[in-house]
Parts: C-alpha cells; sequence; structure tokens
C-alpha cells in the first residue's frame, strides 16, 4: 500500500450483464456479491455497488475502490485472487474475484441449525492453519486486514482451502507493525465490534491505545471460537448465556474480552491445542498475543 489517501480505479474491458441477470451469493454494507459465469472458464464473483446507497455512495465506492487497490497488489493462495475493476455505464464500480463456494459463517449457521455440534478438530486446525498463512504474508507485506470474522472467510471445496477476503478497510502498517499515519489522510480502524480487539474499540484517543497487527490476531482468535460453539462471539447470541445475566439492555458490555467456553470443551483433550490457541491469540495485552508466524510455528507448520 503506497501513501495515497484515493486509490485509483483500476481499469479493465471485462463485460458484465446487468445484475438482475447475475445470481446474488451474498451482501455487504452498500454492496452486492453476485455470480459471474464466463463460458468455458471458471465463474467469478462480482461485488457491485449496490443502486440504494444513497448519500453514501461516495464512502462505499472509496471502499470498493480501496479493496481493489489492496486485493490488486496481494498474491497468496490464501487470499482471495483479484480479478479485475470495471466501472459499468451507470458509474457503479464493481470488483471481480475469484469465486470460491461458501462462506464460514454461512457453514456456522448451517451446522447450528442441523445440530451437528462442534466442528471437529480437523476443520478448525485447518482454518486456523490457513487464515494464519494469510495473516503472516499479509502482515509482512505491511497490511493490517481490519476486519477478521467467519464473514470474511470463504471455503473452497469442503475444506480443502480456506481464503481470506474483504479488505475494504483494510489499513497500512508500518515495518513495527503499528498502524501507518498517511500524511493528509485519517486512518480509521473500522471493522465489527463483536470481533474487534480491546485496543481497537478504546480508540486512538485512549492512553495506551495502540493499533498493530496483533488487533488481526485477537479476531482471528474469536473466529476459532466461532467454530467451537457455533456462536458470534461477544453478543447475545453467545453459548453461554449467563454470561450476559442482567446486560440484556447493554451487550456491548463484553465487547473487546475472550468470551467463555463451555466446560466441555475447555476439558476435551481433542481440542486442547486449539483452545490454547484461541487463549493465547485473545490476551488483552496486545504485546502477549503470538503473531501469525508464531502461530504457524505453535501449529507445528514451521
Amino acid at each position: 500500500m503506497d501513501d495515497n489517501c484515493t486509490p485509483k480505479i483500476l481499469r479493465s474491458t471485462a463485460k458484465l450483464p446487468e445484475t438482475p441477470a447475475l445470481e446474488r451469493i451474498g451482501y455487504g454494507t452498500g454492496v452486492g456479491v453476485f455470480n459471474l459465469q464466463r463460458k468455458d472458464q471458471s465463474p467469478w464473483a462480482a461485488k457491485i455497488i449496490s443502486r440504494n446507497t444513497g448519500r453514501d455512495r461516495k464512502q462505499f465506492s472509496n471502499r470498493l475502490q480501496l479493496e481493489a487497490k489492496v486485493l490488486s497488489s496481494l498474491n497468496h493462495p490464501n487470499i482471495i485472487g483479484y480479478r479485475a475493476f470495471v466501472k459499468r455505464p451507470d458509474g457503479r464500480e464493481v470488483l471481480l474475484m475469484e469465486q470460491c463456494e461458501q462462506s464460514l459463517i454461512d457453514l456456522i449457521e448451517i451446522r447450528k441449525e442441523e445440530n451437528l455440534g462442534p466442528y471437529p478438530v480437523e476443520y478448525i486446525t485447518k482454518v486456523a492453519v490457513d487464515i494464519a498463512k494469510a495473516l503472516d504474508y499479509l502482515h509482512s507485506s505491511l497490511v493490517l486486514h481490519g476486519d477478521i470474522k467467519s464473514g470474511n472467510i470463504l471455503v473452497k471445496n469442503n475444506f480443502e482451502i480456506v481464503k481470506l477476503c474483504d479488505f475494504g478497510v483494510s489499513l497500512p502498517l508500518k515495518s513495527d507493525g503499528t498502524l501507518h499515519k498517511i500524511k493528509g489522510c485519517k486512518a480509521i480502524y473500522i471493522g465489527t465490534p463483536c470481533w474487534s480487539a480491546p485496543e481497537v474499540l478504546k480508540g486512538e484517543e485512549c492512553l495506551g491505545a495502540i493499533i498493530t497487527s496483533k488487533a488481526d490476531i485477537f479476531s482471528y482468535g474469536l473466529v476459532l471460537w466461532e467454530m467451537m460453539t457455533l456462536s458470534f462471539p461477544n453478543s447475545s447470541t453467545a453459548i453461554d448465556e449467563s454470561y450476559y445475566t442482567g446486560i440484556s439492555d447493554d451487550l456491548d458490555a463484553h465487547l473487546g474480552e475472550r468470551p467463555p467456553l463451555p466446560d466441555y470443551l475447555a476439558k476435551d483433550l481433542r481440542y486442547k491445542q486449539i483452545v490454547e490457541l484461541f487463549n493465547m491469540c485473545t490476551i488483552q495485552d496486545y504485546k502477549k498475543r503470538p503473531s501469525a508466524k508464531q502461530i504457524l510455528q505453535f501449529m507445528g507448520i514451521y
């Protein structure tokens, strides 16, 4: 990522049919994600600015341009592949990407609905290793993802490979892993509160609230928790309802905390390594959390 606040549109000659002719496969704030079938070629995913964004159109446009800029500079098997960036005749931007089958958040929801219980260790390990590889590459490239959560993790061929996506709120890092302040630009960590690290929620105006690559690590730890509990972290959907007793009107009370695991999981020896990794990644003091490379070493990859 360079020091230019406003990313340039990366032009392409790729043609797209009108939105109603496309199959919707996902959505996000201000955008829709569609399946783009290509004759005799693998399909692409098309992220398109929604028509009804109103006065927020410029914000969503800038975010999609940033995602295109970041994604086009990355090349890693565990990061969704960039294909092209186009502008439709009506002015709406479209980011074309490699297509994966399902998001982890959808798979967790299906598993919960079918009462299948926690994901087996081997599936959680696969996600843990693949996303740690993506983060190791990303942080080494001096990029903070800024919104790690199950909704931004894609699964291909029944967990054959897992990929990180959605770089619309990414931020540049300095070589020491801290957030890089771009001259003339205001770098704001956005993220999603239920998955955000405590130092992010405190805000940079708070003494000692330094945002680093370890913010991604905290959120990563909560993804492991999601796969073990089939719940959203630090929300009213958490597995341990007693955790929220008396604060039904103030669910923000536990944001930035390490959510509890059910006793049976914490004591299950099959999950010992995953539980230990979860605990390491969700330490309140960001300095004590492992780096992505240290996670891979812990998992026996390096």
